[in-house]
């Protein structure tokens, strides 16, 4: 079953809270659902793992988040759902620079090398496109 986008709300929001909160204290363990839940998406609900990264990155597209976001769900979702997901991610990269920029922090790690190979097509087409815009 999809989540409201009250539920994506509120898990953005709260996923948000826990990447500046300090890591003692009573408010971080009140987020600790927050980890499960993100996890259990990138594992069972690639689609809503998908929507849930695109939400945090228009609320926020600091280079903190990113680097947080890609080293977290977007490498997970793109390990475990790869095939089914990286044309999503091919078709959001050619029209939102932020997304972009959030495909430049992925490392190949333990990537496939398919997914790896269409993840650096992507960048590198839309870095050839920014130098031309300039």
């Amino acid at each position: 079953m999809p989540m409201s986008a009250k539920d994506r709300q509120r898990l953005v929001s709260s996923w948000l809270l826990l990447q500046r909160t300090p890591e003692a204290g009573s408010v971080r363990e009140d987020l600790a659902w927050v980890v499960e839940k993100v996890w259990d998406l990138c594992d069972d609900a690639p689609n809503e793992a998908f929507e849930f990264i695109l939400a945090v990155l228009d609320q926020d597209a600091s280079s903190m988040t990113m680097a947080v976001l890609c080293a977290g769900p977007l490498e997970a979702l793109l390990r475990k759902h790869g095939p089914r997901i990286i044309s999503r991610v091919e078709r959001r990269a050619r029209r939102d620079v932020n997304f972009t920029r959030l495909l430049g922090h992925v490392w190949k790690d333990t990537l496939s090398s398919q997914i790896w190979t269409r993840v650096q097509v992507v960048r590198e087409r839309q870095a050839r496109y920014a130098v031309t815009e300039t």
